[in-house]
């Protein structure tokens, strides 16, 4: 029983520990996601495009009328003006004030339309940015990727080359036994195999930094069980006619959103110049006001009452007094404050005409600022059109040359490869010297090298191609 319980116990803590170290292995597609998802300037982009966003919400808010409210409530002591009798009074009191005011514009030049078209030309412009940026990933991470291809296949020519020198090592060491070849040869051919190893050290450390690099750009912490899908990539089919410059670029001007941005930014500036002009115009709005107010020395008037004067007005002719009536208000002792903001309220609606006559030059001023900034973006358009038909120019010119470079490295491979069979089969048979062949296969390595760098080197240009005319880049 306790075995059985000790195997299972067994059983799990392997489980566990495979399922532990099991890693994932990306693909270029999972390596392009992952950096665009966790790159830092891709998520400053986005941060700047929702900013853009809400400036885009506020410019469509500043249609609807603006409503304030005011309030204020006080403590007087000493004299002061009683508003109700318009006297003046030494006591202390409290009192107050309310307000309430509204106004919408109803014409200013159409600024606040075209700051609304401004606004969201803007927001679109910062979304082609972020866009953007995720395409200037996409073909940082293939091309680190492209190159722990390279590295991988560089390193694995080095490593097959160092198998077929040890392999040469035992039959001269045979050789050597038997008197049929001299002690040099082998010792020539053990110090090829050194030079060898330290070549297949050092495309280890390369294909170890292209790693590196790869991971730096995806920003992961943990680097060391990062491991890359080795896809099988197809038999190279050599294009026989690249498109012309012309043709990309026109599919290119189309796609690109470094393109799309400075288009609308251009159309922003456009609406920019509008809106400064805008503010020569006079500015019609209306608005309605609500006020009242509070005050301790105001008292409610009750209604109206009358009395005999007790001063005598005059005489009658017996000589007795005569007394007049007179009338006065009477008030109650308190004055409820609810009360005293109805009776106190006042309401007014207005029309407001604003024109401008002189404001120090600062419209004038604006629309030349304005006038400039849309000839920059003008410039800029031009300027972002020139750079891609010099890219796609420069990137078609690199593609054909790769093709050409591939298809000599491939027939140079072709031909070394079969001098080096014979070259080694001379060298078994003892017709040629040990230094011919280390020469022989020297030119070998270096063949394939050079095929192995110009097969990659090819298909990332055509990738690039690829991309101008709106293709994904996948392997």
């Amino acid at each position: 029983m306790r075995s059985i319980r000790l195997t299972i116990i067994i059983a799990s803590i392997l489980f566990l520990s495979s399922t532990t170290n099991a890693q994932q292995v990306w693909n270029l597609e999972d390596c392009i996601k992952y950096a665009i998802e966790n790159n830092i300037t891709v998520k400053r982009q986005e941060l700047n495009a929702e900013s853009a966003e809400r400036n885009y919400f506020q410019s469509k808010m500043e249609i609807l009328p603006n409503v304030n409210a005011n309030g204020s409530h006080y403590y007087n002591s000493g004299k002061a003006i009683n508003y109700e009798t318009y006297s003046y009074v030494n006591e202390a009191f409290q009192g107050g004030n309310l307000s309430l005011n509204t106004e919408v514009t109803v014409f200013n030049g159409l600024q606040t339309l075209n700051t609304i078209k401004k606004s969201k030309l803007d927001f679109l412009a910062q979304l082609e940015n972020v866009e953007k940026a995720k395409n200037d990933i996409t073909l940082n991470v293939s091309t680190a990727y492209l190159q722990i291809l390279l590295n991988k296949e560089l390193r694995d020519n080095a490593e097959q080359q160092l198998v077929v020198t040890l392999e040469q090592i035992e039959k001269t060491k045979r050789l050597v036994e038997i008197g049929n070849a001299a002690k040099g040869d082998l010792l020539q051919i053990e110090a090829q195999a050194a030079t060898e190893r330290a070549a297949l050290t050092n495309s280890e450390n390369n294909l170890k930094i292209s790693y590196l690099d790869l991971t730096q750009l995806l920003n992961l912490q943990e680097i060391e069980n990062f491991e890359i899908v080795f896809p099988e990539l197809p038999d190279i089919t050599l294009a026989e006619n690249i498109s012309e410059t012309d043709q990309i670029f026109s599919s290119a001007v189309e796609i690109l959103p470094e393109i799309k941005s400075a288009e609308l930014q251009l159309k922003s500036s456009q609406k920019n110049l509008s809106i400064s002009k805008g503010a020569i115009s006079p500015t019609i709005s209306f608005g309605y006001q609500y006020s009242s107010r509070y005050s301790e020395l105001t008292n409610r008037a009750t209604g109206m009452q009358s009395g005999l004067s007790t001063q005598p007005t005059g005489v009658t002719e017996s000589g007795e007094n005569i007394y007049n009536y007179y009338s006065y208000s009477s008030y109650s002792d308190s004055y409820p404050y609810l009360d005293q903001i109805t009776d106190n309220a006042s309401q007014g609606v207005y029309v407001a005409l604003r024109i401008p006559i002189f404001n120090n030059w600062r419209t004038g001023n604006s629309i030349s600022q304005a006038k400039i900034n849309l000839s920059d973006k003008q410039l800029n358009l031009d300027l972002q059109k020139q750079n891609l038909y010099k890219s796609i120019q420069q990137a078609r010119t690199q593609a054909i040359a790769a093709m050409d470079n591939y298809k000599a490295n491939l027939q140079a491979l072709e031909s070394m490869e079969e001098a080096f069979r014979y070259t080694e089969q001379k060298y078994e048979v003892g017709l040629v010297d040990i230094l011919e062949y280390k020469t022989a296969k020297n030119q070998l390595n270096q063949t394939k090298s050079d095929l192995a760098q110009a097969k990659y080197q090819y298909i990332f240009r055509t990738k690039i191609l690829d991309f101008y005319n709106g293709e994904q880049i996948t392997l």
